[in-house]
């Protein structure tokens, strides 16, 4: 950029980070019936915008895998849904390119926001998957974000595991990790 558009950014106070709210998740948790269609909230921080022009940065992790005593082998995948309250951000609403990719009808695909690949035995090994996202909630009123954790294994429902492996085992196979929220709110 040049030294005018700075100077006229720095004026606008365009892109300053205005406000950050940070929660984080320590503690192990199951959540039963886990799905593709159904996943579970995992972490949730709530900012109020000072503006309706502002946006709001969405990013952390969260660290989910399986209860091996519910699924003992690999998950198709682990991912992360957004959503600002109960209506989904950061993922595709349009599958025509996935069906163009695969040359076949990939309508029944399941967009997520991000996915991590089973690390092969994903009962007994959690995996921490970020997530990113610049949201427009045109708002000044409260706005809750729900970080969701996915676990899917060909439509069928399993035991997600938050925070904690899957075995039941006091040795290094019980992984114990966190999970991490950060909302930024920009001016727009």
């Amino acid at each position: 950029m040049s030294k005018a558009a700075d100077l006229a950014k720095l004026l606008n106070n365009k892109g300053r980070i205005l406000q950050t709210i940070s929660t984080n998740d320590m503690t192990a948790a199951s959540f039963a019936s886990t799905s593709s269609t159904d996943p579970k909230t995992v972490i949730s921080g709530a900012i109020t915008p000072s503006a309706t022009s502002s946006k709001i940065l969405v990013f952390g992790f969260i660290s989910i895998g399986g209860l091996y005593s519910n699924h003992s082998a690999a998950f198709d995948y682990i991912g992360v849904r957004l959503k600002r309250g109960t209506t989904v951000i950061g993922e595709t609403t349009d599958l025509s390119t996935a069906t163009t990719v695969h040359g076949g009808d990939a309508s029944g695909a399941s967009p997520m926001h991000s996915v991590v690949k089973d690390a092969g035995y994903s009962a007994s090994r959690p995996a921490s998957v970020p997530f990113h996202f610049v949201d427009s909630p045109n708002t000044t009123s409260s706005t809750t974000y729900n970080i969701q954790g996915v676990i899917e294994h060909s439509g069928a429902t399993k035991t997600m595991l938050r925070n904690i492996g899957g075995y039941n085992y006091n040795n290094d196979e019980l992984a114990s990790g966190t999970c991490q929220l950060t909302l930024q709110e920009i001016s727009g």
